[in-house]
């Protein structure tokens, strides 16, 4: 019986971890499967509960430093075949066993290092769209936000750096990392995931959407350059096999480094026409 270690990390959003953990508890049939649920720093009224672990964190530092944490705490119970890092702001069909798949597909390649699920809705990133007919799909890139890891993997190579507070780069860095050691990384095309990417700004962090994503790209510009020099996308390319259908890396730095429009913020008014729209036609916040 293979067994998976689910790294949940909370942060001040108890209403939506505890959701995620029904639906996670109840994926994984005939795994052996246990949820570590890590509070990055939760006010005490504001935590999960499940909660398993919590940790001073003023100023917050992420997520990629929430899933390191609880990685260093299920890795010293017992080296799990797989690790689940999820952010608890996402969702999946509740008659999908998403984990159950994810699995099947890294015991049937062994080779695979990190697969994530699909995610159909998403309007930035590229690679990450299912496509009918086929189990999965090589990518370059997965994105943050449900990966399933091999242990093996992240025994030889490492996991992701905590170090990235802003979130973007902290995957392309560790996708390139598997790459260039003989693993490779995909998605999904059976298993998808819906994203309500609004829950962090204002709320985990008190600052704007706009000013985040401002900082995550200045600090991804400088990490990578800093790090591995001004060609750091061409060596990252290097290294990925021929089929990759879409290579990310590049794609990746022209959006960081592309100057950023003047921040604009809606009205109130649509904002709570768009949450009352939703409620009329009996959808959840961010679930289609």
């Amino acid at each position: 019986m293979k067994s998976v270690a689910i790294i949940l990390m909370n942060r001040d959003l108890p209403e939506q971890t505890d959701r995620l953990y029904a639906e996670v508890a109840a994926q994984g049939t005939g795994l052996e499967k246990k949820i570590f649920v890590i509070e990055a720093g939760s006010a005490p009224e504001r935590r999960s509960r499940h909660m398993t672990h919590w940790y001073e964190d003023d100023p917050y530092r992420g997520r990629y430093f929430a899933w390191n944490a609880g990685l260093e705490i299920a890795a010293a119970e017992r080296d799990w075949d797989y690790y689940w890092f999820l952010a608890n702001d996402i969702s999946f069909r509740a008659e999908e066993d998403a984990l159950s798949e994810l699995v099947a597909v890294m015991e049937a390649e062994p080779r695979l290092a990190l697969i994530g699920p699909a995610e159909p809705e998403a309007d930035d990133y590229e690679g990450c769209f299912p496509q009918p007919g086929r189990r999965w799909h090589k990518a370059s890139t997965v994105h943050g936000l449900a990966h399933l890891i091999r242990g093996q993997a992240i025994r030889e190579v490492g996991y992701a750096n905590p170090e990235f507070h802003y979130s973007q780069g902290a995957g392309t860095e560790m996708t390139y990392r598997f790459y260039r050691e003989g693993w490779s990384c995909g998605y999904s095309d059976r298993v998808s995931l819906w994203h309500q990417g609004a829950s962090t700004y204002g709320n985990v962090v008190p600052i704007s959407r706009h000013e985040y994503l401002r900082l995550a790209r200045e600090f991804a510009c400088s990490y990578f350059v800093e790090k591995y020099g001004e060609n750091w996308d061409e060596q990252f390319s290097s290294v990925l096999p021929v089929d990759v259908e879409i290579n990310t890396f590049p794609i990746q730095r022209e959006i960081w480094e592309r100057p950023m429009t003047p921040e604009y913020r809606p009205p109130k008014w649509r904002v709570i026409g768009s949450r009352i729209k939703r409620a009329l036609q009996g959808k959840p916040p961010f679930q289609p």
